[in-house]
Parts: structure tokens; C-alpha cells; sequence
């Protein structure tokens, strides 16, 4: 009774958590049977409580690893979610940067069309006043006509203005739209510059600069398979360019076959444009210095329009600095392709 008596207080002192309330009930239990029974010996009774003590550490011991499992689970779990949640924030930093860029370039498009809308009335009224101011002058009885030679020469150089000006806003708009029909045929690159020539030499001869052109047409092996009236446009739109920013020296026009590709290389020795304008150069509205902007005029279309084109022919183009001054245009276009093949582009497919 006495070694019963003091297992139980030993039990209820020593044992951890419910297990000892566990030992206690089950020496308890033995303690009764022992005393109304009082057929066991004391090491019976020893061995009655060792057993009992293995069975309430084995609940022990059972319960503890399901807690341990439970809390390598929760703690897995919790990981998991941490990962997850650590994923989301960087999904949703990611998206704000991406919708911050989204609204500037939207915003700085916005900015792009009212100033070009604003440089619109500008570019368009400055060709119309002039054809209706000489077109009044012209009909005068009064005056010579040597002058109305001249002043026919101003109204033709007005309409051509305000007709390429039209130009590059319907091709803007077609590009837009993804409406671009390519219509290619083969023929040779160099009828295509001597057509060319002549009017740019014409071009030289009204802007009254002292400016040479120099054109290379010496490669024999130069058939082609484009649209015609694309690369026409887009090495024209280069050379007005080069003649815009160009008051004195000359313009290169070159061309040279590499593997399967052409490179076109149109030169000046302009006033060139600064480090900050290469990557914006070729953006729709966008036109070099401001300074230069207001000087020269223009739309800012056509080296937008150039670009566009170059990519639905199949090319790439981007531009260098020259030394000592002045700057150069590259643009590519693929030596062999099939004909008759129709381009719909998507114009935000064309801008990325």
C-alpha cells in the first residue's frame, strides 16, 4: 500500500500534461483491485505498474508525434504560403511597373498628338496661304510675267508640300488600321535609284543648297523581290530627311548585297541629332531638337512611316552618328522572298 501510495503522489507531481492524471488513474485502479482482491504479491504490483507506465508513455509518446506531425504540416503549409504570397507581390509589383510604363507612354502619346495636332494647323495652313496668296497675284493684270513664272514655281512647291504632308497621314492611318497591302514584283535596285535621281537632283536645285549627291549603283547583282512602291517611298522619305537637316557637303546613297540580305545606306553631313534622340527618332510625332523642330517644320511622320515599312518589307533599320558631323540611316531587306504575298499587320505588333 505504502509503495502504491507513493507511486501515485510521484505520478502526480513528476508526470507531464494529462499523462500524469493518465498514471495516476491506472495506479489507482491497480491500488483497488489490490486491496479488494489481496491475492498479489509486491511484485506483482510492480510489475502491474511498469506496465502501466509503458502504456501511458506509449499514449505519450503517440500523441506527441501526431502533434509533431501536425506542426511539420502547419509549418510546410505556412511556407507554402508564404512562397505564394511572396509570388503574388511580385506578380503585383511586377503589373504596377508594367501599368506605370503603360501610362506614361499613354500619356506621353497623348502629349505626342496634341503637339502634332497643334503643328498640324501650322504645317498644313503654311502651304495653303501660300498657294492662295499666289494664286491672287497670279491672275493680276498688273503684274510681269516673270513674276508670275516665279509665282507659279512657289504654288507648286506649296502643293507638293501639303500633298506629301496628306501622304504621310493617309500611310499613318493605314498602318493604324493594319490595312497594309504588299504588293511585291521582282526588279533591279539600281532603275530604281536612277528613277530617283532626277528628282532629287531637282529637289537640290529648289532648296538652293550647296549640296552634291552622290549616288552608288554599281552592284550587278542587284534583283530584287518587294513592293516597289514602298522601297520608293522609304529611301525618298531618307533623302528628304538628309535634305531637311543638310545646308551644305552632300548625300550618299549606297546599297550593297550581304549574304542573303540588301543594306541600304543613305549619309548626309547635317547637323545630326543628339545622344538622347536615337531611341526616339523613329516614334510617331516625334521629331529631333525643338529648337530644330520649329526651324525645318515637318509633321515628325515620315521616319515613323520608314520604319513601319521596313518592317512589313521584312528589314530592320536604325541609325549612326557620323564623324566629324552628320548622320546615317541603315535599313535592310531580305535578297529572296516570294511574290505577291499580303502583309496584315497589326499596327501594335509593328510598334513593339
Amino acid at each position: 500500500m505504502y509503495l502504491l501510495n507513493t507511486i501515485y503522489i510521484l505520478a502526480l507531481i513528476n508526470w507531464k500534461r494529462e499523462f500524469s492524471m493518465v498514471f495516476a488513474s491506472v495506479s489507482t485502479v491497480i491500488l483497488n483491485f489490490t486491496v479488494s482482491v489481496a491475492l498479489l504479491t509486491t511484485v506483482h504490483i510492480f510489475l502491474i505498474i511498469i506496465i502501466a507506465a509503458i502504456v501511458v508513455s506509449f499514449f505519450h509518446f503517440i500523441q506527441r508525434k501526431f502533434r509533431v506531425s501536425n506542426f511539420q504540416n502547419m509549418k510546410e503549409e505556412v511556407a507554402t504560403l508564404n512562397t505564394k504570397i511572396t509570388e503574388l507581390n511580385s506578380e503585383v509589383n511586377s503589373r504596377t511597373k508594367n501599368l506605370e510604363k503603360a501610362l506614361q507612354k499613354a500619356e506621353e502619346a497623348n502629349r505626342l498628338k496634341s503637339l502634332f495636332l497643334a503643328n498640324m494647323s501650322h504645317e498644313i495652313r503654311t502651304p495653303l496661304n501660300g498657294i492662295m496668296g499666289f494664286s491672287e497675284l497670279i491672275v493680276d493684270p498688273e503684274i510681269e510675267e516673270q513674276l508670275k513664272v516665279e509665282f507659279a514655281t512657289h504654288i507648286t512647291q506649296n502643293s507638293e508640300q501639303l500633298l506629301k504632308l496628306i501622304d504621310q497621314i493617309f500611310h499613318l492611318s493605314v498602318i493604324e488600321t493594319g490595312k497594309v497591302r504588299i504588293t511585291r514584283e521582282e526588279f533591279r535596285i539600281k532603275l530604281l535609284l536612277l528613277s530617283l535621281e532626277q528628282k532629287f537632283q531637282k529637289k537640290i536645285l529648289d532648296s538652293k543648297k550647296n549640296i552634291k549627291l552622290f549616288l552608288n549603283t554599281e552592284l550587278k547583282e542587284d534583283k530584287v523581290i518587294t513592293d516597289y512602291e514602298k522601297l520608293d517611298l522609304i529611301v525618298e522619305n531618307l533623302f528628304d530627311n538628309a535634305l531637311k537637316f543638310t545646308e551644305s557637303g552632300s548625300i550618299s546613297i549606297e546599297y550593297f548585297r550581304e549574304k542573303e540580305e540588301f543594306l541600304f545606306k543613305i549619309s548626309d553631313t547635317g547637323c545630326g541629332i543628339g545622344e538622347d534622340e536615337y531611341d526616339i527618332i523613329f516614334d510617331p510625332f516625334t521629331q529631333g531638337r525643338e529648337t530644330l523642330r520649329k526651324i525645318k517644320g515637318g509633321s515628325g511622320l515620315g521616319l515613323s512611316n520608314v520604319k513601319n515599312y521596313t518592317i512589313l518589307l521584312g528589314g530592320k533599320i536604325w541609325c549612326e552618328k557620323n564623324q566629324p558631323r552628320g548622320l546615317t540611316f541603315y535599313f535592310t531587306l531580305p535578297a529572296t522572298t516570294s511574290k505577291n504575298e499580303v502583309f496584315k499587320n497589326d499596327f501594335h505588333t509593328l510598334r513593339n
